[in-house]
């Protein structure tokens, strides 16, 4: 008697635990974590943001001089916010690890885990490169590496 009441009890946290880990993959294609609103590569295009200035800067969490960049990038984000949209996407990355990155430097706007495609058709070689597209959703302007305050505003002067 006493085993079937232990091994009862055992299967239901089986059933229980699975059924939490299960709820924990949800499989949509945009979720949002910590204010953090993720897409998915396949549900992130540049025409989808026609009509304003698109921003699109590729980081990694990892990388020195993305954290060197990413007080600047903040500070410019905030300064065009209602003027332009932005979009981060994350290179050789982790969910959890973009999550801290983007909270400890108030970047606010949304985020693509790259699964190698956008960066692949982009032409990224490396990390951060920051890509400006006018409302038209041409690109006009790229920087390659960390930059400055005055560097984004400069490109971004050209979206106009």
């Amino acid at each position: 008697m006493h085993t079937k009441r232990v091994w009862f009890l055992v299967m239901l946290l089986v059933v229980v635990g699975a059924a939490s880990l299960l709820g924990a993959c949800g499989s949509g294609s945009s979720t949002s974590s910590a204010d953090v609103q993720f897409l998915s590569p396949k549900d992130f295009s540049v025409a989808g943001y026609a009509g304003k200035p698109l921003v699109v800067n590729y980081f990694g969490s990892w990388c020195g001089p993305c954290k060197a960049e990413a007080p600047e990038l903040s500070k410019f984000s905030k300064a065009q916010s209602g003027k332009a949209a932005f979009v981060g996407i994350a290179v050789n990355d982790q969910q959890t690890d973009v999550i801290d990155f983007m909270s400890k430097y108030g970047l606010t706007y949304p985020v693509v885990l790259d699964d190698s495609s956008l960066s692949a058709r982009d032409g990224i070689t490396g990390v951060p490169t920051t890509i400006f597209y006018n409302a038209s959703g041409r690109e006009v302007d790229r920087i390659v590496g960390a930059a400055s305050l005055d560097q984004f505003t400069a490109s971004f002067a050209k979206t106009q």
